[in-house]
């Protein structure tokens, strides 16, 4: 198990996302022939042998960004297009090489685009979610694009802690819902895993790099 994998993707512990393809309420998408599973929280912990059994097909998992500090370390835009089959990623791809952002495209499940940050260490919650919100600006976003972490604190009601939202997390069997390049090439797992490092955060660069875009972008500034 690389451990560069579950660091990075960590979050929620308590519980986990499932992408549930054998619940009774599963149908068949008429259009593309492929089953839709249920999305639900699956409440056991979410361990090393959780992680092991997407990476090698067996769950499709799901994970809430923002832990029970109000801490993470990964957050992402989603991109979710109205029609699936004319979408092309190459319009975001080549804001990403132009200003050089620190996000790495990752294709989703569903057939559309997550941008996700990675971070060295975990940081605030509301640090990610509000550097994400810059980007909306720069990629000509609607303020309303999903963007996770969804929570930056998980509120406890009658003694019972919320989960929140959580994103499908990628390289289910390694193969699916992979990272790709700034020229739309797929990346192998461990070359992945080596853009994550190279990409990480802290805190103060996501908040410089943020104020900076916008103050160039408002001046049509090139990076």
């Amino acid at each position: 198990m690389d451990k560069r994998y579950i660091k990075f993707f960590d979050g929620y512990r308590i519980a986990y996302g499932l992408a549930d393809f054998e619940h009774e309420e599963a149908k068949v998408d008429p259009e593309s022939g492929k089953k839709k599973p249920v999305y639900r929280w699956n409440y056991e912990p979410l361990t090393e042998e959780v992680y092991q059994a997407h990476l090698n097909g067996k769950l499709s998992i799901g994970i809430q960004p923002c832990d029970d500090d109000g801490l993470a370390i990964f957050g992402a835009i989603d991109i979710d297009p109205k029609n699936y089959t004319d979408f092309k990623p190459e319009k975001y791809l080549k804001i990403i090489e132009e200003k050089e952002l620190p996000v790495i495209p990752i294709k989703s499940k569903s057939g559309g685009l997550h941008l996700y940050v990675f971070t060295k260490e975990r940081v605030k919650a509301s640090d990610i979610r509000e550097f994400l919100e810059k980007l909306l600006f720069i990629f000509g976003l609607p303020a309303k694009t999903e963007i996770y972490p969804k929570q930056t604190s998980l509120e406890t009601t009658e003694g019972k802690r919320s989960s929140g939202n959580f994103i499908n997390i990628p390289y289910y069997n390694k193969n699916d819902r992979v990272a790709v390049d700034t020229s739309n090439n797929e990346l192998k797992f461990e070359t992945f895993m080596k853009v994550i490092e190279l990409n990480a955060q802290t805190a103060d660069t996501l908040n410089n790099f943020g104020a900076t875009l916008i103050q160039r972008a408002l001046k049509n500034e090139s990076p």
